[in-house]
């Protein structure tokens, strides 16, 4: 049946092959296992499955909730099968049941099992949740069962709940719930005596792409302003509200407004500029693309913030210098377009390299790579 993805468990908005049929959900009148709660602070975690549908407009089961990864289908009474995917787990990508467009089939057995592996006795059911983990030697696909019961009216199995604390056997503790199976007693349902009378859909999708940026203006929405730089940012509110951003050893992205240099004609001024800030030597913003500015100035001091290819036609001779930290691997392009004027760059706070003009050997253009990062006094080399 069509539907949004997850309306496989708020719904019921799946038909899956062989006996068992969901009927746990959040529809109203039903109950719910607390699978569902789980998997919902997972999803805000970050964990879940890459629905790789979701980005492909064309793909013929991206509407179908129980023909996408990671779905659970009965087969026999004691086995069912897992769609194959991928997965985010604690941040690292895991492909799990073969991967997108296989499935594996699994078998609910005493050695295949973790938590209560008592087999079952006429009369009682069980729950058994399938969840992913990072244990490749199960294809990352792993069961626990809980605690049996006697059958009864109002009864419900608790759902087991061990591999929170422990699902899998690696450093990596973080698990998505895939379904939670509801089995009974069947004599011939293997060495747990089990027979799946129901399957529920716990599954949670994450999808890393497009990711959308919103401009990160000081004025009202719609304004030009830039935020350009680490600075800024943890200016974005003033006094005791100030941000930590700086200090810290995190890296960010954003998308602010174009700034330019004083006597500078920029392209992208107050116009979309992705930005990015880390640490090298000190902590440094910059544009992600390469920036352009033109100018006739003779003196111009960047910083790692500013557009990094200069387009000169300067009045005189010319200086530009660099001012606060730049990472290693920056690159400054410049193209004085004069024909008599020439200038320098400051490789460092005392040294300095000559730029010609148009008729000069180096036809007036040169290119900089920053090698040495520095709070203050990076080092650049001259690559052109």
């Amino acid at each position: 049946m069509t539907g949004n993805p997850i309306s496989g468990h708020t719904n019921h908005n799946m038909t899956l092959s062989g006996t068992a049929q969901p009927v746990d959900g959040l529809t109203d009148g039903d109950h719910i296992t607390s699978a569902t709660l789980t998997n919902l602070l997972e999803g805000v975690h970050g964990n879940g499955i890459i629905l790789e549908e979701d980005t492909a407009k064309g793909a013929g089961t991206r509407l179908q909730p129980e023909n996408l990864p990671g779905i659970c289908e009965r087969t026999g009474a004691n086995t069912f099968t897992v769609a194959g995917g991928t997965a985010i787990l604690d941040g690292l990508v895991y492909t799990f049941a073969g991967g997108f467009g296989n499935s594996t089939t699994y078998t609910i057995t005493a050695a295949d099992t973790e938590g209560s592996n008592t087999a079952l006795t006429s009369g009682q059911e069980a729950v058994v949740v399938v969840y992913l983990a990072a244990d490749s030697s199960v294809n990352h696909v792993k069961m626990e069962v809980g605690s049996a019961i006697t059958t009864g009216t109002n009864n419900y199995p608790v759902t087991p709940s061990a591999f929170l604390n422990n699902p899998s056997s690696t450093d990596n503790e973080q698990s998505i719930v895939l379904c939670v199976l509801r089995v009974v007693y069947d004599a011939g349902g293997g060495d747990l005596k089990v027979n799946i009378s129901e399957i529920n859909d716990k599954r949670v999708f994450v999808r890393p792409t497009p990711i959308y940026f919103t401009p990160v203006v000081d004025g009202a929405v719609g304004a030009t302003d830039a935020v350009a730089s680490h600075a800024d940012l943890d200016a974005f509110h003033s006094g005791n509200a100030g941000g930590n951003f700086t200090a810290s050893r995190l890296g960010g992205m954003w998308m602010g407004r174009g700034s330019q240099i004083g006597s500078t004609v920029a392209g992208d001024s107050t116009k979309d500029v992705l930005y990015f800030s880390g640490t090298h030597a000190a902590r440094y913003s910059r544009s992600v693309f390469d920036r352009v500015l033109t100018s006739t100035a003779t003196s111009i001091d960047l910083t790692s913030t500013d557009a990094n290819v200069l387009v000169l036609t300067p009045g005189g001779t010319f200086t530009i210098t660099t001012s606060g930290s730049f990472p290693a691997g920056y690159i400054i392009e410049i193209k004085n377009t004069h024909g008599s004027n020439t200038g320098t760059f400051a490789l460092t706070n005392s040294t300095t390299s000559a730029i010609g003009d148009t008729a000069d050997a180096d036809g007036g253009y040169a290119r900089f790579v920053c090698t040495v990062s520095h709070a203050t006094d990076p080092t650049f080399v001259r690559l052109l």
